[in-house]
């Protein structure tokens, strides 16, 4: 009867040792997906915070615009002002045109007539030239006659010397006449020459004058249109700084909203990892009571083989293969050019050579295992296995960090856990990233690797849990 009751128990504890385990896979994956919810508010609450400043620079832009459509009404309004100055300057400027027009078609006029005049003098002129010729030879003719007469006609000769030297003044001044009409004729050639280049600068004057006043009003009428479209441009504005200001406001609401969601997912987080931490100590109870369960295997595996791993490195501590301080060594340096980063320790070319021929055989104990590998306290893996352990391909970061995941440190929960993990051995769920979204429930079993009395790390071995292994 008592073996029959041991059996019962012992039954029902294997159901809730494999209730347990389960609970802390589902936990774990609730876990996952609430670091995944956190991850995606916390890049929601950084957009929005991006939102935020480009609400805030959209009205700010929208303020500038408004300055800047103000002064350009201000520059427009003085420009019409200054054009209207020049209308009214060109309206001046046609008026004294014409007005000089005029007066050079009017000074036309009258040196035609004074041209005319002089003509008539100078043949005037010309006439009594003529007749003091004729009168000079008339007087020489008397003068000859009265020689002739003597005595008698001397009187008569008196006459004719004066009518001659009448005659020859008169010669004088028809002559000093004619000069005087040369010369005035000449004068008034070229007044009439420069008046008619007046009057053909005028018209040139005219033409351009009237292109200038088409332009002005041309300028005018693009000035209207440009006053048309900062109106329009203002009513724009306004409009577009109301909507600017809804949109600021609801992107504020928003982020707030993701703020509080971010802050709320927070405490979730904190609590299913608190869930998560209950559940695999309850895991780990159950497994340390003796009952065997679908986790003994790995367990008893992964505890021989950390074993062995500490054997190979006090063995090679005490063989001179390297000091015990340069195999605890945490200085950690960065492998040039790698992306992800890697590094190394004095211990790296150390656990090359000694953990390979016992963590590799670990990958054909199940099927389910996915790898085996020991890191330090820190989460640094120095010796991955080999399937993960490619050369890194340079400026491929995402195949590097699926392929090439030796040397690297990985600090998360499950990897600083089973770094430190002192305890016989430490029994972890988590949610693997396989990446492209796609994600596989792990367990990852560890045991710690002790160095004479030092704890030196820990050996992980992580397996799917979709179906446990036979013994």
């Amino acid at each position: 009867m008592r073996d029959t009751t041991d059996s019962a128990e012992t039954g029902l504890i294997r159901e809730l040792a494999e209730e347990a385990g389960a609970l802390a896979v589902l936990i774990a994956d609730a876990q996952g997906h609430t670091d995944d919810i956190a991850t995606q508010l916390g890049r929601q609450a950084q957009s929005f915070d991006g939102l935020r400043g480009e609400a805030a620079r959209m009205a700010s832009g929208a303020e500038l615009v408004a300055v800047a459509t103000a002064a350009a009404t201000a520059a427009t309004a003085e420009a019409r002002v200054r054009v209207g100055a020049a209308r009214s300057s060109f309206h001046r400027v046609m008026s004294e045109v014409d007005s000089l027009s005029r007066e050079a078609d009017g000074l036309g006029g009258s040196v035609d007539g004074l041209a005319a005049a002089l003509d008539r003098v100078r043949r005037v002129a010309e006439d009594i030239a003529a007749i003091a010729q004729m009168t000079n030879l008339l007087a020489l003719n008397a003068q000859i006659e009265a020689s002739r007469a003597g005595q008698a006609g001397r009187g008569f000769m008196v006459v004719a010397q004066e009518v001659k030297t009448m005659s020859e003044k008169t010669a004088v001044a028809t002559g000093e006449i004619g000069r005087t009409l040369e010369t005035l004729r000449s004068a008034l050639d070229q007044i009439t020459r420069t008046n008619a280049a007046v009057l053909t600068r005028t018209g040139r004057m005219r033409d351009e004058a009237q292109d200038l006043g088409e332009s002005i009003e041309a300028i005018e009428g693009a000035m209207t249109e440009v006053d048309q479209q900062q109106g329009r441009i203002d009513a724009a504005r306004r409009d577009s700084a109301t909507s600017i200001g809804v949109v600021e406001k609801g992107v504020h609401r928003m982020a707030a909203s993701v703020d509080s969601a971010e802050s709320g997912i927070v405490g979730v987080r904190g609590a299913v990892g608190r869930m998560l931490d209950s559940a695999q100590r309850q895991m780990e109870r159950f497994t340390r009571l003796g009952i065997e369960t679908v986790d003994t295997p790995y367990i008893e595996a992964v505890q021989s083989a950390a074993a062995r791993i500490s054997a190979a490195f006090e063995a090679a501590v005490a063989g001179g293969r390297i000091g015990l301080g340069a195999l605890f060594d945490t200085d950690y340096r960065p492998v040039a050019g790698s992306d992800p980063k890697q590094v190394t320790t004095h211990f790296s070319a150390l656990t090359d050579a000694l953990l390979p021929p016992i963590q590799e055989p670990m990958l054909t104990f199940s099927p389910q295992v996915v790898f085996c590998a020991a890191v330090d306290r820190n989460g640094y893996l120095p010796t991955h296995n080999r399937i993960f352990s490619q050369p890194q391909r340079p400026g491929d970061p995402n195949w590097n960090a699926a392929n090439c995941r030796n040397r690297r440190i990985f600090d998360d929960r499950v990897g600083l856990a089973a770094g430190r993990g002192r305890r016989a051995f430490t029994l972890q769920a988590y949610r693997r990233d396989m990446g492209d979204g796609k994600f596989v429930l792990m367990k990852d079993v560890s045991a710690p690797i002790m160095v004479q009395g030092r704890h030196w790390g820990g050996l992980r071995l992580a397996y799917r849990v979709e179906a446990p292994p036979g013994k």
